[in-house]
């Protein structure tokens, strides 16, 4: 084979990357003239775009194995050296490349190169940063290794070779996807990488690569049990040591053992000291321990460590939390321990490098307003604002500044205004949202016209005759343009309904009927701090499973005060709410006894199926804007729960709790769920701790204490399990008399718990 002396082969493998291939071609077309692409099976045009840069386009049968694919690629390598790089990858200075290998000496077999993944947030760059040999010398006994997470490093040392660093940089887009996709390639990652373990089951990098999988997919029982296994196998000199522990201070810190976490993250600390990572998690548990001196020498050490970067770190990979975060948790640790100029100017510092980190406005918002500069305060909210527009906390935010603003004023006009306003606006406004509800929209209108003075309804792009059928009833129609979001939906007819109250109903519910006259004039007399009345919803589930349809009951204000949308409106991309709004007001919620029976859920499983995969997909959208909001990580854990991934849901709703910002009610509902989780896969200790939380949260829940109950009957409590059926028995009479008291209760067939009550008398384990 004739060579040119350090010259360069570049070698690819692919598979459907017409998204990204052009971008990675383009980035190496000239530093070589031998560009070879192994493709393993594409569909799309990656073959024919790689063509228009190279003839070297080569078929390769996958088999499972990533080591394979990119040795078959090396095999057709003509040159000297090989650059290794994937389709999401870009070279960033084609020059580095070409003057690093004029440097090269004989006894060089492999080049570090330094591999940058990000992730882009609002808030800045996710991004981690790490050294891997992708240039290296083209030598038959040069072989990667390991059929995912393969490596070449083995094999240069094996052949007598040393290795040097570069300035060499990709960038690495594999990571920047949405959560369903890489939800997909961590699926496949998982199952190559139970495969290699099981070959090699003390290999401390496999290990590590799978619990560093297993948390991706946010599954922490198993992410620990592997990274324990990792960090036991690996030795205080090996490279994986490190990061092992770092990643097992993660989901320790992540699992709430904050002392494990800490003791983890320090152990790296001791091994690698310059690290940005490990000073990460242990600030963050000195954070959540209210040690916030600590905290801030942490994140402290955090910026130096990114500012003077050494091979060591970036080796072993170092995870690159944005500058401007880095700045925010400087200034909220300040802000903690009372050096307020301090902690404003770090925010500040925050904003020079990303004048639209969240953080770091809101935190500079609250000091202003502190200080009763209220005006600048409302600058910086207002930006906070126009840069994340769907994030409803800021609203909030703005809300207390203006809240500030009235009270300092001291001034009435405003309530002047209202009761001018309200002198001349109707009593109450129906405001529905609709597509396509020709079916369901007049048996809804003929519920609720006698109730109020005006019907307004957002139209969002219906084809069939619900406009039509709209006018009927007099309604004023708007129209808007669907956005995945259900709430800008509900808000835009807010906007649009003139009534002192509103009434929102989907066309799938119907209202009970009641003294019209009685119940308009009690809600004309309501105080001005009542915000809303809560009304029960009835609404039968039918089973995917065929069956009887459930009975749930659920509470929610359905009824509230239109204070316009500047202050009052919902809140969730889906299963969106009104009552955060109206608590930041300080509104009361009244209980009412109005019904409003929901049929949307009693439908066929094919219509059901169709709801909970949109409402998956809006879920994850929101989880993603708001990724500390328990309760929209509540509802993502349910609708797991529908498409039965149990084992997800469970996790996801252990998560919403650990958020720490859900009400009482879906607390109740969460910890019973959960309790219906873990008695399905016979863990009835836990099924038993669920329920029993969920019913001192709201003692009165039939679902929660049936739930209890046979917990208490599984685990062979008789005497217990009998006092519980005979009250459960007692709450199912009075089922349907009382309001629900948790998010949502189920009605229990009356022979189910009558079964449980026989078996705790006679001493009879349930059948498994």
């Amino acid at each position: 084979m004739n060579r040119n002396k350090n010259s360069l082969s570049v070698c690819i493998i692919a598979k459907n990357e017409e998204k990204m291939i052009r971008d990675c071609l383009e980035s190496v077309k000239n530093i070589s003239n031998d560009i070879i692409i192994v493709d393993t099976g594409s569909t799309d045009k990656t073959k024919s775009i790689a063509l228009e840069y190279t003839s070297k386009v080569l078929n390769y049968e996958w088999n499972d194995d990533f080591a394979s694919a990119r040795n078959y690629c090396l095999e057709q390598a003509q040159n000297d050296f090989i650059l290794s790089i994937d389709c999401d990858e870009r070279l960033i200075d084609p020059d580095f490349v070409l003057s690093k290998l004029a440097q090269i000496d004989d006894n060089i077999g492999g080049i570090m190169v330094k591999v940058v993944s990000y992730n882009d947030k609002k808030e800045g760059k996710d991004i981690f940063n790490n050294k891997m040999i992708r240039l290296f010398r083209n030598n038959p006994n040069i072989r990667f290794e390991g059929i995912i997470h393969e490596q070449v490093l083995n094999s240069i040392i094996d052949a007598d070779y040393k290795l040097t660093d570069s300035d060499i940089e990709f960038i690495h887009e594999g990571y920047n996807h949405d959560a369903l996709t890489m939800r997909k390639k961590q699926k496949r990652n998982l199952d190559l990488l139970l495969r290699q373990t099981n070959s090699t089951p003390d290999n401390a990098y496999n290990l590590f690569q799978l619990a560093r999988t297993y948390l991706a997919l946010n599954d922490l029982e198993n992410a620990e049990t592997e990274i324990f296994k990792a960090i036991n196998f690996s030795q205080n000199d090996d490279s994986v040591k490190p990061q092992a522990l770092n990643y097992g201070a993660l989901i320790a810190y992540k699992n709430n053992q904050k002392e494990l976490a800490q003791q983890r993250a320090e152990l790296s600390l001791s091994l690698l000291p310059n690290q940005g990572f490990a000073n990460y998690i242990i600030g963050e548990c000195n954070f959540d321990n209210h040690l916030h001196q600590k905290a801030l020498g942490n994140y402290n050490a955090m910026l130096e460590a990114y500012q003077n970067e050494d091979l060591k770190s970036n080796i072993i990979g170092d995870y690159r939390l944005p500058t401007s975060q880095i700045y925010f948790r400087i200034g909220r640790s300040n802000l903690a321990i009372g050096n307020i100029k301090i902690a404003k100017d770090n925010f500040k510092m925050g904003l020079e490098y990303n004048e639209n980190d969240l953080n770091c406005l809101v935190g500079i918002a609250d000091i202003l307003n502190k200080e009763t500069d209220y005006e600048n305060a409302l600058i910086y909210l207002r930006k906070a604002k126009k840069s994340a527009p769907h994030r409803k906390e800021i609203d909030g935010y703005i809300d207390v500044v203006l809240k500030s603003i009235a009270k300092a004023n001291q001034s009435n006009t405003n309530k002047l205004n209202t009761i001018i306003d309200n002198e001349e606006k109707p009593l109450l406004t129906l405001s529905m949202i609709v597509k396509n509800e020709e079916k369901m929209l007049r048996g809804c209108l003929e519920s609720a016209e006698k109730i109020v003075d005006e019907i307004v309804i957002v139209d969002t792009g219906s084809t069939d005759r619900t406009i039509e059928i709209a006018k009927e009833f007099g309604a004023k129609i708007y129209h808007f343009d669907w956005i995945n979001d259900f709430a800008a939906a509900r808000n835009e007819a807010i906007k649009h309904s003139k009534g002192r109250w509103i009434l929102y109903l989907d066309a799938d519910e119907r209202i009970s009927q009641f003294e019209i006259q009685k119940f308009r004039k009690s809600l004309s007399e309501l105080s001005e701090n009542s915000g809303g009345l809560i009304c029960t919803i009835e609404s039968p589930h039918a089973k995917l499973t065929g069956g009887e349809s459930d009975v749930h009951r659920g509470s929610y204000p359905r009824i509230f005060r239109n204070l316009g949308i500047d202050k009052v409106k919902f809140q969730g991309r889906v299963h969106e709410q009104i009552s955060p709004s109206l608590k930041e007001n300080d509104l009361q919620l009244l209980q009412s006894d109005i019904i409003i029976y929901h049929l949307g859920y009693d439908q066929s499983r094919d219509i059901m199926e169709g709801k909970i995969e949109r409402n998956y997909r809006m879920l994850l959208q929101h989880v993603r804007e708001e990724p500390t909001n328990g309760y929209a990580w509540y509802q993502l854990g349910q609708t797991l729960g529908h498409m039965n991934l149990k084992k997800e849901a469970e996790e996801t709703i252990k998560f919403a709790l650990k958020c720490g910002n859900l009400s009482p009610m879906i607390e109740a509902s969460a910890t019973a769920s959960l309790a219906q989780f873990t008695g399905n896969d016979k863990r009835f200790e836990e099924a038993l701790k669920w329920s029993t939380r969920s019913l001192e949260l709201t003692p009165n829940s039939l679902y929660a204490m049936n739930l209890r109950a046979y917990s208490l009957l599984h685990l062979g409590k008789f005497e217990e399990a009998e006092k519980e059926f005979e009250k459960t028995l007692e709450l199912k009479s009075k089922f349907y008399n009382n309001a629900p008291t948790s998010g949502y209760d189920i009605d229990v067939p009356k022979s189910i718990i009558e079964e449980g009550l026989n078996k705790s008398r006679n001493k009879i384990y349930p059948k498994l």
